[in-house]
């Protein structure tokens, strides 16, 4: 990773950001300063693509029963920087009345999420006649258990029903996003309240739902699913987009304290790693230790601490910007049962290039101008070889 320096902020900053303005506060202008404000986009395509190696490692060994909870640790990386991004989108809007910004917020994550979606789902829809008779294959599995959830998966609520045909199970966290979409507009007009009781309510929802992240692991105990419903799941979402409303504070801190912080939690989080290797009952410290991750990963968004390539920097950037149409491909190339068993870590190899297509013929053509790859996308020149 980049040494923290000032010479490293600065040239990232005139190349991915502009340069921070005044902290958040209660009033429009500053929140929409808030938005402008400094944060490396390409440290969180970054961490976004190293949530998704999380992701495939841990399904492409899931029978291992050595990487259970990895998968967790992944997606509540994604949820953590989909928190910042919305916060971040809200608040970098110029001109529209809030109604009329949420409403186009709400247009362009629909316009940008679900060609890609409807795409998965029509070739599985087509597909599934037909996989459903390959050996091997769980309980559930059939076309029929298919066609029943697929309403759900489509209207985003599947993370509130049980017993999922595993081609469609992954779509929880996609509903939850989802959700969130829909809720970030109403607390972004919440928290800009200038009478201070809008940004109370705002302020207390995300308290409320950070709490409910903290049950979970607890509930889980006496009924699984409870873990990919909205009001547990969220928690991550709801401290992003927490720490990217009250950033501010984080300029308070000497930058040597802040590096000293990264290197610690990060080199932590490295060296406890192994206790997922002690089998399923290491699930939630698994998952607890990965929360640790969060940390981080603000960090180097917030102090624009990118990889370097000798890192993965460059890999991790190029899979972070393809994570969505990856992610949707992941599941049926891995722990669907499509292809043997020890197939699957080539089949998660073999996801990230159905994935890069897909991103191409389904996610570009709705990207902003300013979201597409670009040769210009390159690191930071003090990011090479470091």
């Amino acid at each position: 990773m980049c040494p923290p320096s000032p010479r490293t902020s600065v040239q990232d900053a005139s190349r991915h950001h502009v340069e921070a303005a005044s902290p958040p506060g209660a009033t429009e202008d500053s929140l929409r300063a808030a938005g402008r404000a400094g944060g490396s986009s390409l440290a969180l395509d970054q961490w976004r693509g190293l949530a998704l190696v999380l992701v495939l490692i841990a399904h492409a060994f899931h029978t291992t029963g050595r990487v259970d909870g990895l998968g967790r640790v992944g997606v509540n990386l994604f949820f953590f920087i989909s928190g910042i991004l919305v916060f971040r989108s809200l608040a970098g809007a110029d001109g529209a009345g809030a109604w009329a910004h949420a409403r186009s917020f709400w247009w362009r994550r629909l316009r940008r999420l679900y060609p890609a979606l409807l795409a998965y789902v029509l070739v599985m829809t087509l597909a599934e006649p037909w996989l459903q008779h390959l050996p091997g294959q769980p309980e559930g599995s059939d076309f029929a258990a298919f066609v029943r959830y697929l309403p759900a998966a489509l209207f985003c609520y599947i993370n509130y029903t049980i017993s999922l045909p595993n081609v469609l199970g992954h779509l929880w966290s996609v509903a939850c996003e989802m959700q969130f979409y829909l809720l970030g507009p109403l607390l972004f007009i919440l928290a800009r309240d200038k009478s201070g009781r809008g940004r109370m309510v705002c302020e207390w929802t995300l308290l409320g739902l950070m709490f409910f992240g903290l049950l979970q692991p607890l509930l889980t105990i006496y009924w699984d699913p409870y873990k990919y419903q909205f009001q547990y799941a969220a928690w991550p979402m709801m401290l992003g987009f927490w720490c990217e409303y009250q950033r501010d504070w984080l300029d308070r801190w000497p930058t040597r304290w802040l590096a000293a912080l990264f290197k610690g939690l990060a080199g932590f989080c490295l060296a406890a790693s192994p206790i997922m290797f002690l089998g399923p009952r290491m699930k939630i410290p698994t998952v607890a230790l990965g929360a640790l991750l969060l940390a981080p990963c603000l960090l180097a968004y917030a102090r624009n601490w990118p990889f370097g390539r000798s890192y993965g920097g460059a890999a991790l950037a190029w899979l972070g910007r393809r994570t969505y149409s990856i992610y949707l491909w992941q599941q049926a190339f891995t722990i669907c049962y499509f292809l043997p068993v020890p197939w699957w870590p080539l089949g998660a190899v073999v996801s990230v290039f159905v994935g890069a297509v897909w991103f191409q013929w389904f996610e570009v053509p709705f990207l902003s101008s300013r979201r597409r790859p670009h040769p210009a996308s390159a690191l930071p020149s003090e990011c090479v070889a470091k």
